[in-house]
């Protein structure tokens, strides 16, 4: 069962309390560096040259991306319980104050990939021609791991140019889009499929990703706290809780990076602007961050800088294909959203309203730094504010 059919979290509440947290060791299945390394340096100069210019060819620069579990953990910690919708899967998190999204918009945006209408094909439909060329036939059983040492022995200046290609597009597909544990079995229908390269071009690879990686996080610490407390107990010297996430992992850390302003230095540089937004950063090895300090930046807001609720598309990106596919299915934010607002509004009058998606005007009111209909707030026995979002209609008294 996913942490998000529980019926004991009430919605827009963290699954598990502050005090209720503890260290964790995550396990990335994504072996991205590795795979760029590899495909860099077996492809001829002029395969290479093809691949860069292919549907995943912008994650090349991507050869220096270690992974910080640290960083992500504690992310998955603050994970706040969300309503199920099939067509509008989004995560949410709580950093210190503040509500952050993860949605196919925001993968979208980081990842450069394409979201749409998948049209798989059937078995029936595909040949087996790459399969029977280059790696022993149809009924040679290849996992994960194999293929890795079977990809570095193949001699790719004696192949065909297209399908040294194909190969090294299906090898960053299943290794990075569909990251997971080494004795799985490749996947032989990608690897068929490729063979129709614009059939593999034109499917959905965002969409892909992000169901992979969505039911990886919505899962990731089902019970786990549970667990870790019985450890304890029947060990007193267990301080630390080890799990697996499976699926793009490396363009979630990038997602922490663009939602989360103010990150030290020692943990992620921004070396550019460009597109897709992975491409900006570059993490600093994971052996320099421990868990305490991450978990203390999380909850201090003045180290805290913009915290972003959703990512939006700047000019360039709007002009972009696979921001045009994902525009008709862009999710809405949920009305608990809203309200978790609205409460910390009511509550907390040092609620820090400019860092949500709202304009800083009914911050200022709230402040008394502007003026109501010319009256001074120390004038002002009750002040009503409309508030109307997405449909839904409040009244701030």
């Amino acid at each position: 069962m996913a942490k998000s059919e529980s019926p004991d979290i009430e919605v827009g509440k963290m699954y598990f309390r502050y005090a209720d947290h503890f260290p964790g060791r995550i396990s990335s299945m994504c072996m991205l560096s590795s795979v760029v390394k590899a495909i860099e340096e077996k492809l001829t100069k002029w395969q290479l040259t093809m691949f860069k210019k292919d549907i995943f060819g912008h994650f090349l620069e991507c050869r220096s991306f270690p992974f910080s579990g640290v960083i992500l953990h504690n992310l998955l910690l603050r994970q706040v319980a969300h309503e199920e919708d099939s067509r509008e899967d989004q995560l949410w998190f709580q950093i210190g104050k503040h509500l952050i999204r993860l949605s196919i918009v925001e993968w979208c945006l980081v990842t450069g990939l394409s979201f749409g209408v998948d049209t798989n094909k059937k078995n029936d439909e595909m040949e087996q021609r790459l399969r029977n060329t280059y790696f022993g036939g149809v009924h040679r059983k290849i996992n994960v791991k194999q293929f890795d040492a079977v990809f570095k022995k193949l001699k790719f200046e004696e192949m065909d140019d297209m399908d040294a290609l194909k190969i090294a597009l299906f090898y960053f597909a299943d290794r990075v889009l569909n990251a997971r544990k080494n004795h799985c079995q490749i996947n032989f229908d990608w690897l068929d499929q490729v063979d129709d390269i614009q059939y593999f071009r034109k499917r959905p690879w965002g969409l892909l990703s992000w169901e992979m990686i969505y039911e990886s996080l919505d899962n990731a610490l089902f019970e786990k706290d549970e667990k870790f407390k019985k450890t304890r107990l029947k060990n007193p010297y267990h301080n630390i809780e080890k799990y697996n996430l499976y699926g793009f992992t490396s363009e979630v850390q990038a997602w922490i990076y663009e939602a989360i302003g103010g990150l030290p230095s020692i943990w992620v540089v921004k070396t550019k602007n460009t597109i897709s937004r992975i491409l900006q950063w570059k993490p600093m090895a994971s052996s320099r961050i421990n868990f305490a300090e991450v978990y203390l930046f999380f909850n201090d807001e003045s180290r805290l800088g913009d915290v972003l609720q959703t990512l939006e598309p700047n000019s360039k990106e709007s002009s972009r294909k696979y921001w045009l596919f994902v525009k008709d299915y862009l999710p809405s934010i949920p009305d608990w959203v809203h309200k978790v607002f609205l409460n910390q509004l009511w509550n907390n009058g040092n609620c820090v309203v400019d860092s949500m998606v709202f304009d800083d005007r009914l911050n200022s009111y709230l402040c008394g730094r502007q003026y109501t209909m010319s009256k001074s707030m120390t004038d002002v026995d009750m002040l009503l504010i409309p508030v109307n979002l997405d449909g839904a209609h409040w009244i701030l008294a």
